[in-house]
């Protein structure tokens, strides 16, 4: 089984001006085309044209985002039935109905659904006016919903949802997405690419859509991610400066997930320990599914044919306590940051020493069986920028 997990807060920096935004795509494929004039290429703006898309028989439900990716993604084709089989899991908590509604429309219609065996979305103790159980499940005969009588938090949520379904693929998304035409495909691909032991980790490229405009769409650059020393992602350089002789559309080597959005195949996913089920609520989880994932045996991997518009929010629509956060990256730091690493991330979050973040030695326990590598071996082989990170009080 892979899992597939959505998420993600920081922006990644536009990549054209709005005004270049609608004709990019256009003007790449007409060069292509020019250029492989032999070659059939399918129809990439289907649904375009100002409106917005709909279920057959219903309203409009979401504006389809405009073509912008590469051409040589656009004139892809795959072979379906050796993908594999999928099921969408959606935690959601306080969110509007219309970007909750964009979202699933978006997915019926640009998700290859002969793949797709079920889009479950995790009510995470919502109250009645944001659950949305019967609207939801009249949408698709495939949407289905399960209840947390009680909050549980992002990260338990997830947890929760990989236990109820059973397909060979399970997909986690957020409730705030549009995905872009063919984004599933060139994920799977890769993963199944990746050879028998299933360890790579995939995500997609995280365009933006504007918090304050859900019907608008910017195209971001292919930036890997990473994290300072007080283990807060962050965007970092694009790909081709970190690797001269990449190419582009091609899927490159990422430090860091930027949150829960990434594929991986639930073989890898239960080997590698999964999520911290004592972590709460939200955030940090990422940070430590990165430095796990590289360090135990695995990769992780951006794949640029796979593009999803994303909103980026500055708050979240439910409380997020800090000192959760906080416990979740020391729970993270004590169990990932051997040697004199620890210091570096209690330098930048002092504060963290006086939060309680609960016993770790079952994850100790892991890294030790899963025989992992060292912090020094995951910052000269993985993420070298790291030496770079300032530490408070040092120059």
């Amino acid at each position: 089984l892979l899992v597939i997990f959505f998420e993600g807060n920081l922006l990644p920096t536009l990549a054209h001006e709005e005004a270049e935004l609608r004709s990019v795509g256009g003007l790449l494929l007409k060069k292509f085309k020019d250029q492989h004039p032999g070659l059939k290429i399918p129809n990439p703006l289907r649904g375009k044209g100002g409106g917005s898309a709909s279920l057959p028989g219903g309203p409009p439900y979401f504006h389809p985002p405009p073509e912008v990716r590469h051409p040589t993604c656009v004139a892809r084709s795959w072979n379906y039935s050796e993908l594999p089989r999928a099921s969408l899991v959606i935690p959601y908590l306080n969110e509007t109905w219309q970007q909750v509604r964009a979202t699933v429309a978006a997915l019926i219609e640009y998700s290859c659904m002969d793949n797709v065996d079920e889009i479950l979305f995790i009510d995470d103790g919502n109250q009645a006016e944001f659950q949305f159980h019967k609207e939801l499940q009249a949408m698709h005969p495939k949407v289905q919903v399960h209840r947390n009588p009680k909050r549980q938090g992002l990260i338990r949520s997830k947890i929760i949802g990989v236990t109820l379904v059973k397909s060979p693929v399970i997909v986690f998304m957020e409730p705030h997405c549009i995905v872009s035409r063919h984004w599933l495909e060139p994920l799977l691909e890769q993963l199944a690419a990746g050879g028998p032991e299933h360890s790579t980790v995939v995500m997609p490229t995280l365009d933006i859509i504007p918090e304050d405009d859900f019907t608008a769409y910017k195209t971001a650059h292919h930036h890997i991610g990473g994290f300072d020393w007080s283990l807060t992602f962050n965007w970092k350089e694009v790909a081709e400066k970190r690797n001269s002789s990449y190419v582009y559309p091609d899927p490159y080597p990422t430090p860091a997930l930027s949150g829960g959005i990434f594929g991986i195949w639930r073989d890898f996913w239960d080997r590698s320990g999964g999520y911290d089920d004592k972590m709460g609520e939200w955030g940090g989880e990422h940070i430590e599914m990165s430095l796990r994932t590289w360090r135990c045996g695995g990769r992780i991997e951006v794949v640029p044919c796979s593009r999803i518009g994303h909103v980026f929010r500055q708050k979240n629509p439910y409380v997020v306590h800090t000192q959760t956060v906080i416990a979740n990256t020391k729970r993270a730091a004590l169990v990932w940051l051997d040697g004199d690493y620890l210091e570096k991330y209690y330098s930048q979050q002092p504060g963290a020493r006086y939060i309680e973040a609960g016993d770790v030695s079952q994850r100790v326990a892991l890294k030790k069986r899963l025989q992992c590598e060292s912090m020094d071996w995951y910052i000269e082989n993985v993420y070298p920028e790291l030496k770079k990170e300032k530490v408070r009080g040092h120059r």
